[in-house]
């Protein structure tokens, strides 16, 4: 499936046209491997491929921002990272031992009082996670990625100008020798999203997205018949903006790089 079949997919599936019956499965499937092969980069430092699109369901915003400049950007602030705190118990059964590892660390290092959604129905075959996260204003989305196959992940993201997609993008180099990228926020009609990507020297690293919108869940069944508005509504904005600060989700970043090891 190419980029633009994949765009084509989503802006039919939400276009104002009557009831369909539709089958997100594939399509978000899809969506995903794409991501992972768009982070693909062969020459450390060189301008990668689209690195802006977001998984799934949020490929039609992405493709967006591509011709609409962003409204709202953040300046990102060098900041020290605590030590990791002891894990805790994650909401949901029949996670993986890997899967619960992640969702421990995304909680622990995620401010106290939150509620997020890491339920088992929410995770792929492989460690991608569809959550949300709730700071009491509002859920919010949480997309979180790790790369376990080297190359897949661009070292410097921030050297790609549809990741840093006209805002602030800041680079911190760790002591592994690991790049911490931060991109501020993007704005596309109301729809924000921020985007932190922690990549190793050979191409591993762990990516992860908070915005303002949230999608609904679970998705509808294959072949499961949707008037326009329910259409509309599968993404929608949800708060005022995204859930996590860059230097919030960057901390999330590295707790579960060192929980995945």
């Amino acid at each position: 499936m190419t980029d633009t079949s994949l765009r084509d997919h989503f802006d039919h599936l939400v276009s104002d046209e009557p009831t369909m019956g539709v089958g997100l499965e594939p399509v978000v499937a899809a969506g995903r491997r794409m991501r992972r092969r768009r982070r693909t980069t062969h020459v450390i430092g060189a301008l990668g491929t689209a690195a802006l699109a977001a998984t799934a369901i949020a490929v039609p915003l992405a493709a967006a921002q591509r011709h609409h400049a962003p409204t709202e950007s953040l300046a990102v602030t060098p900041f020290a990272f605590a030590g990791a705190a002891q894990p805790t118990s994650a909401s949901g059964g029949d996670l993986t031992a890997e899967q619960q590892r992640i969702s421990d660390a995304i909680r622990q290092a995620s401010p106290d009082g939150w509620t997020l959604d890491l339920g088992a129905d929410r995770w792929d075959a492989t460690l991608d996670v569809e959550a949300t996260a709730d700071d009491g204003v509002g859920p919010g989305r949480l997309m979180l990625s790790v790369a376990t196959i080297p190359g897949n992940v661009q070292v410097h993201p921030c050297l790609d100008p549809e990741f840093k997609s006209g805002v602030s993008c800041t680079e911190r180099t760790l002591a592994d020798g690991s790049v911490l990228s931060m991109r501020g926020i993007v704005d596309w009609h109301g729809v924000q999203t921020i985007e932190v990507v922690l990549t190793h020297p050979d191409g591993t690293g762990v990516m992860a997205e908070s915005g303002n919108f949230v999608i609904d869940w679970p998705l509808p069944a294959s072949g499961t018949v949707m008037s326009a508005s329910a259409k509309k509504d599968l993404v929608h904005a949800s708060r005022p903006d995204p859930t996590y600060t860059t230097e919030q989700l960057a901390r999330v970043i590295v707790a579960v790089n060192r929980a995945t090891g």
